[in-house]
């Protein structure tokens, strides 16, 4: 609060300043300014009715519980710090960017005004934004989770639901994730191994481990145990804020070393960089900066293999494991997959469940008689001739 004294065109006047931050939010305050008044004690009776005004429309506000924009960082600091969601600090941080981005309209209003029509507004805009389906209900999710967060600890008042609660974002037809089969990850290998590619090893132990790139890149020699034919894997590389933090998952776990990556990690091993650097797969600028999908789908075009995205790799890690008869709750073990609804779109892709049911099946006939001909049905030529 402040009063003071100016001279406007040779008359004195006086001028009132009141401010009044909420209690409840600190980013919230309210401020008024009077100008004008004939003498300084005319300013001192505007000030208490300012002062009295303010405050009286400050505790109406602080009623309504938080500004939307205060929720949102709060339930992001929760979120960072393994409160809430069991994501890394990357996966939180990119939740409070999409937030950001698509609900910028409504940063300054108070979380509990914001009605079920502006909630549609912005399903509108998701749409004309051509978003997929699924990107739409992400962010849907994303914010009913705000919602339920702020309401339950009572930082949104006046509501029991957010304004996206109950509606409908239909979701794209699903469709089967590009892989690589098993011919095609021999024939992939195999060209990289004979083209002397410096993605060789990267890409075959993201195969055969189905590590994330993330931990592949943050993987270090300590943490390979070739006696015991194990890898300890319990961090991860961030290529945003390029430094190394925890996995995806926030736990470790541990991948077994087949014979074949043992033989890739003893070759590496020899290799001079090996001695200086503690990390087991060299640095490239691509992979540092988070593009390693570029170079892999580069080659795998120039080698007449559709291209994949790099993490399309622990696909074909989880299926050709499924195929070859490990059970999931082990390949989910492995490769740290903690949603059992990502294994089933695994199991699909391999088969496992389906194998065999259509064996049974066998009321074909080989034969049609034709009087005195005997027809095989798949040959097409008579029996007789």
């Amino acid at each position: 609060m402040a009063i003071s004294k100016y001279i406007e065109d040779g008359n004195e006047f006086w001028k009132v300043y009141v401010h009044v931050r909420s209690s409840a939010d600190r980013n919230r305050r309210v401020q008024k300014t009077i100008t004008g008044l004939k003498s300084e004690s005319e300013a001192r009776r505007e000030e208490k009715k300012i002062i009295q005004k303010i405050s009286k429309d400050v505790q109406q506000q602080d009623n309504k519980g938080l500004g939307w924009g205060t929720v949102v960082d709060l339930w992001a600091e929760e979120v960072k710090m393994g409160y809430l969601l069991n994501v890394s600090e990357k996966c939180a941080d990119e939740y409070l960017s999409i937030i950001n981005k698509w609900t910028k309209d409504w940063s300054d209003l108070f979380a509990g005004d914001i009605t079920r029509a502006e909630g549609r507004d912005l399903i509108i805009k998701l749409q004309n934004a051509n978003l997929s389906k699924a990107y739409q209900k992400k962010i849907k999710n994303i914010i009913n989770n705000v919602y339920e967060w702020g309401i339950e600890y009572k930082h949104i008042k006046g509501r029991v639901d957010g304004p996206l609660k109950g509606l409908i974002v239909k979701v794209d037809e699903e469709k089967p994730p590009e892989i690589l089969t098993l011919e095609e990850i021999k024939k992939f290998l195999m060209s990289a191994k004979i083209l002397g590619s410096k993605w060789f090893y990267l890409w075959s132990a993201a195969i055969l481990t189905g590590m994330r790139s993330g931990e592949l890149h943050a993987l270090s020699w300590s943490r390979i145990d070739l006696e015991k034919d194990l890898i300890m894997v319990h961090e991860s590389y961030d290529s945003t804020k390029k430094c190394i933090g925890p996995t995806k998952g926030r736990y470790w776990r541990t991948v077994p070393i087949n014979s074949s990556l043992k033989s890739l990690l003893l070759e590496l091993r020899q290799k001079p960089e090996s001695h200086i650097s503690p990390f087991v797969f060299p640095r490239f600028k691509e992979w540092d900066n988070g593009d390693q999908a570029v170079p892999l789908k580069t080659f795998l075009k120039s080698i007449n293999i559709k291209p994949i995205k790099f993490h399309a790799l622990r696909a074909c890690f989880a299926t050709q494991m499924l195929a070859n008869g490990v059970p999931a709750a082990v390949v989910m073990k492995i490769g740290g997959w903690k949603k059992s609804s990502t294994m089933d779109i695994y199991l699909r892709l391999a088969g496992v469940e389906t194998k065999g049911a259509t064996d049974s099946l066998g009321f074909m006939p080989n034969e049609i008689s034709f009087g005195d001909n005997v027809v095989s049905i798949f040959s097409g030529r008579s029996m007789n001739d």
